[in-house]
């Protein structure tokens, strides 16, 4: 299994490599519709770190799975969205289900009552993850909305985000891969000063 962490700011560079590198297939599926390079630029260039939590699934270094939950604390207090994307090297190994099931506690440990994502009516897939954690599924022009009832946050739920992220950044740290980890090495004239 990858690692599995949220992504920084700093790392918006691996987040946008990552959604460039999904073929036609699945850029169409995390967009439900066709997005340009140009397209998938402008989105990354207009993340708003503020009102969003990007968690990433890391294999060897390299991100390639994704959910990304946006919302607006203003005009939506309670409700969020989601969507993601998972690199055909990964899917059918349960990164997409880890990533729903983890973004969720996030989700609810924010307050959030109501998760949206939306897919394809083609993507069995999504579906079949959005029924597996309580999503409540509706045909609208062809594509699936599906909705998300989240309870309040409790003790049990904020361990859980705070002991994943934490095993996150042990695991990340182990395989050479944090950003802790890429600081450049002091000068020998630095350390003896």
């Amino acid at each position: 299994m990858p690692i599995i962490r949220k992504i920084l700011p700093t790392e918006l560079p691996q987040y946008r490599a990552h959604l460039l590198r999904l073929d036609r297939t699945d850029r169409y599926a995390r967009f439900t519709g066709t997005l340009s390079d140009e397209a998938v630029e402008r989105h990354c260039a207009a993340i708003d770190w503020g009102r969003t939590v990007i968690l990433g699934a890391f294999e060897y270094g390299v991100l390639r799975g994704a959910v990304e939950l946006c919302g607006d604390r203003i005009l939506w207090p309670q409700q969020a969205e989601f969507g993601v994307s998972v690199e055909s090297v990964l899917q059918g190994k349960g990164v997409g289900s880890t990533l729903v099931r983890r973004i969720l506690t996030v989700a609810r440990n924010r307050g959030i009552r109501h998760v949206h994502m939306m897919c394809l009516s083609e993507n069995v897939r999504m579906r079949a993850l959005a029924r597996r954690f309580g999503g409540r599924l509706a045909l609208d022009s062809g594509e699936i909305t599906s909705r998300f009832e989240l309870p309040p946050p409790n003790q049990f739920s904020l361990a859980l985000e705070a002991l994943e992220d934490g095993t996150g950044a042990f695991n990340s740290i182990l395989s050479g891969n944090a950003i802790l980890g890429r600081l450049p090495t002091p000068s020998p004239e630095r350390l003896a000063a």
